[in-house]
């Protein structure tokens, strides 16, 4: 913490630092260790959200408000998912264990490899991308994607489907480009 501080300028700017680290330091741990299920990565994705909120130290107005809390809770899950991401990445599996859809999965699999779905998949929003990587090439269950992402699991079936359909419209207009 010290050596974090001696990066900021003001007296101000370090107080409110300081106050925002002992307000907020175990919500950020358990925000983060509910996404990673790991103490030593969760104190990484802490430590990492603490320097994004350092750099922008000057947005924060009080140091208890509802808008902090939420300021440092979104930058905290966003640095834990970062990590999740870094700690979980795609294994290539054979076409045949990829279940995307009735429809697309016998078009996939006549015509594409792992590799271009993964590229096609990395072409969606963040928003599908993400759940789609994370059904289909990190096997989790929908109940875990939504624990890991931290949303209810209609949104995580929502997000399935309108995913493999934009997926669906990915394959299409790159196999019109070729």
């Amino acid at each position: 913490m010290a050596v974090i501080l001696t990066e900021l300028k003001t007296e101000e700017e370090k107080s409110k630092c300081s106050s925002v680290y002992y307000e907020y330091r175990v919500l950020m741990a358990s925000r983060a260790y509910s996404i990673l299920n790991d103490h030593a990565l969760a104190e990484d994705a802490v430590h990492n959200a603490f320097l994004k909120i350092m750099k922008n130290i000057k947005c924060i107005g009080e140091v208890k408000s509802t808008r902090t809390k939420n300021f440092v809770v979104i930058v905290t899950e966003n640095c834990a998912k970062d990590i999740y991401r870094k700690e979980h990445r795609v294994r290539f599996v054979d076409l045949d264990d990829i279940d995307i859809s009735e429809n697309i999965e016998n078009e996939i699999e006549a015509k594409m490899t792992a590799e271009n779905i993964k590229r096609l998949i990395n072409e969606l929003p963040d928003i599908y991308s993400d759940v789609l990587l994370l059904k289909y090439f990190n096997e989790l269950s929908d109940k875990e994607i939504a624990s890991a992402l931290s949303i209810s699991l209609a949104t995580v079936r929502k997000r399935l489907l309108r995913g493999k359909q934009r997926l669906s419209v990915l394959k299409e207009d790159n196999q019109n480009d070729k």
